[in-house]
């Protein structure tokens, strides 16, 4: 984890941009010896020259990210360059030489999840928008990811927990008069959670049904 990684950020291809990005400890040593600048101030976009070996590749936009603000929750640098695919790969080369390591598929959001920036649902939700292709599934998905759903279980776990409460003071005072609205609550309190799993689990089910046909 404390090694620095850099890769293609978009898909190979001519276009008018694509983007080389590298997120470790030695991210923003890496730029500066990039760009020959020295001072970056955290989310600001600069327009610099970009070398190798001091041969110009390219005038490029760059971003650097100050941890733990960024994606990753390391320093990240971004360079957004022409989008030649030759171009591109030689910057990337630029940065392993330049002490980065190519980053394995994920890895940037293995980086983001082992450092708590993103969590399991997040980063499923991330991988599927890529994918998608159809409305309805792009916008459940941009709920998944902004964190709906970890917010869902969340609050199902408080719940969870307070009836787990409530029925062991059902047990531990069974021998005496208990209000029948206690027991009721309780009761209805669980069969709204069950009722809230089954629909989650039936929307959820329908929406893997469509990622299984985009695929």
């Amino acid at each position: 984890m404390n090694d620095t990684i850099a890769a293609i950020a978009t898909p190979l291809g001519k276009g008018a941009i694509s983007i080389v990005k590298i997120s470790g400890n030695n991210a923003l040593n890496i730029l500066k010896q990039l760009t020959q600048k020295q001072d970056f101030t955290p989310r600001y976009a600069y327009v610099c020259d970009i070398f190798s070996n001091n041969i110009l590749l390219d005038k490029a936009l760059v971003i650097y990210f100050k941890a733990p603000y960024s994606f990753t929750g390391e320093d990240v640098c971004e360079i957004q360059c022409h989008g030649s695919p030759l171009l591109t790969q030689n910057i990337l080369q630029a940065c392993l030489n330049l002490g980065a390591r190519l980053a394995q598929a994920g890895e940037f959001s293995k980086k983001a999840f082992l450092n708590h920036k993103m969590d399991l649902s997040e980063i499923e939700a991330s991988v599927q928008l890529i994918l998608c292709e159809d409305e309805s599934v792009l916008n459940a998905l941009a709920r998944q990811l902004k964190g709906e759903l970890k917010i869902f279980i969340e609050e199902a776990r408080n719940n969870l927990l307070k009836l787990l409460a409530s029925s062991e003071v059902l047990i531990d005072y069974s021998e005496e008069d208990i209000p029948s609205d206690f027991l009721n609550e309780v009761s209805q309190n669980l069969e709204k959670q069950i009722a809230s799993f089954k629909d989650l689990l039936d929307f959820s089910n329908m929406q893997k049904q469509k990622i299984r046909g985009m695929l």
